[in-house]
This record gives C-alpha cells, structure tokens and sequence, in this order.
C-alpha cells in the first residue's frame, strides 16, 4: 500500500519571483549593518536641507513606530503572524514519488542525486563586481529551464541559501538541485544553455579572479537517504516541484511522519517499521 500523501497544496513559485526574493536578500547582504546605518543616515540628514526639523524626522520616526507597532501586535497574537503563514504543522517527510507521480510503498524507494551550486563574489563592490550579474543571469535561466523540462532532465527541485558562516557580508550563495539520477544531470551539464554558460566562464575566468563558483555532486541510492521536518516550511527536498497524482491538483509529496516506519530515522530508511524509538516514551506529537 502506497504512503498516503497529506494533500499538502502549495503553489510552485515562478523563477522570476524566487530569482526577485535572492536578489533583495543578496543586495542586503553586500554592505554590513553599520554601512545600511550610514546610508540611512545621509538621506535622513538630505532631508533636514529641504524640511524643517520636525517634518524631516517624520517619515523615519512614523514608519519605526508603524512596524514595532504590528511586530507588537504580531507577537501578543492580536493580529496574524505572518510568519507562520508557509509553516506546515506537525511532524512530516518528503518522498519522492515515481516517474508516474504515484506515491512510493515506504521510505527513500527512489533513488536521489543532489548537487550544490556554490557562486561568490570576492570584489569590493561586491555583487555589483565585473561578471557577478552574468553568473546570476545564466544560474536563473537555467533554474527556469531545469523547470519547465523537468521531467527531460529528471529535475525535482531546487532551493537557494545565504551561507551565514564566512564573513559578515558577500556571502556565497548556495542551490541545492535535486535530480532522479546522476545520468540526467550529467546530460543537463552537457546541454546547450549549460555549455553556454561553461564556455562563457571559461572566457573571463583569468579577467575575473574575484568570481568563484563551485559544485559538490553526492548520489544516494534508494534507502540511503531520509529528511524529517517538525513545524517547518517547505525547503530542501521538501520543496521539489513534482506533485502527487491526485484528484486535486498541486498536491506535495508531504506525508505524516508521525506514524507508521516514517516516525523513525530507520523507518524512513526503510529499514525498520517505526518501532524502535519507543522505548524512549510517547512521540510528542
């Protein structure tokens, strides 16, 4: 009997939008805390050349208190959290159904190859150096291709990371690409678009030393690999782009990890039946 998925509908955002969401993320993180501060503080002052005092200081002083005022709000539950508005509750797995999107009979029965695309930029101006756009425009066009060939290139998903353990700003980006085998990916790398761009890095790479990217590949047969999620969004593998067959549309390959062989690490390797944690008391949830 196939695992039951939770019917867990979220919409695939469009490449445009995910490409809009690491842009700002990228353009915050190219100044550090006391460079934003700085800036804020010039414009602030501009203003003081052409408003009297007490209307310069407004704008700044009115929008501060608008936004602790709902933080506020958000935090005493009077008003919604939106934070919490992608969190999906409980304790969950993804799984990745067959080729025919149906649903698999236990744990990690699909095999699974990953590969993290690492790019950093190493000038001055950060993203804004000579080449970083060129890198950025041709990862986004072949995300989007990898999206709309998915099931040429056997492309599950992708999700992107901000590394937060190197330095305080330009910080490399991380994606994290899922694929159906190590085949199809090494036929994506050799496509049209893919060598587009690899010819084109092997054009500036001795004019633009600041530009570093990088690859690590890891395969993982079927059951050799699991994820757990407890109160989580959707991300990793968790936010592949294949649906469920289903009689309603857009439904994620989500299922309960509360019961059954899900509830365990073994389980889940389908190695076990879910059993073996019991002996440590009731699951908590």
């Amino acid at each position: 009997m196939a695992l039951e998925s939770l019917s867990i509908k979220r919409p695939h955002p469009s490449p445009g939008v995910v490409g809009g969401i690491v842009t700002h993320n990228l353009l915050r993180d190219t100044f550090t805390i006391q460079t934003w501060l700085l800036i804020g503080a010039v414009l602030q002052s501009l203003l003081t050349i052409f408003l009297p005092l007490p209307y310069a200081i407004l704008p700044a002083s009115c929008l501060l208190s608008w936004r602790a005022m709902h933080t506020m709000l958000m935090a005493c539950g009077l008003i919604r959290n939106t934070n919490m508005d992608d969190v999906i509750m409980g304790k969950f797995s993804a799984q990745i159904p067959g080729r025919d999107s149906v649903m698999p009979r236990r744990g990690a029965e699909e095999d699974v190859t990953v590969i993290l695309l690492g790019a950093r930029s190493n000038h001055p101006l950060g993203i804004f150096g000579p080449g970083y756009q060129q890198v950025g425009d041709f990862q986004n066009k072949m995300l989007a291709q990898l999206d709309g060939n998915a099931e040429k290139y056997g492309f599950l998903g992708s999700t992107t990371y901000l590394e937060a353990t190197a330095r305080q700003t330009s910080n490399q980006i991380i994606t994290a690409c899922y694929f159906r085998s190590i085949e199809e990916l090494h036929r994506y790398a050799h496509s049209p678009l893919h060598r587009e761009a690899w010819n084109w890095w092997n054009g500036i790479t001795k004019t633009h030393p600041h530009l570093s990217i990088s690859h690590e590949v890891y395969h993982a047969p079927k059951g050799c690999w699991e994820n757990i999620y407890v109160n989580y969004h959707l991300t990793g593998i968790g936010n592949m782009r294949v649906d469920v067959k289903s009689p309603e549309e857009g439904v994620r390959p989500i299922v309960d990890a509360r019961k059954g062989g899900l509830r365990t690490q073994t389980g889940r390797l389908a190695k076990g039946n879910g059993a073996d944690n019991e002996k440590y008391g009731a699951d908590p949830y």
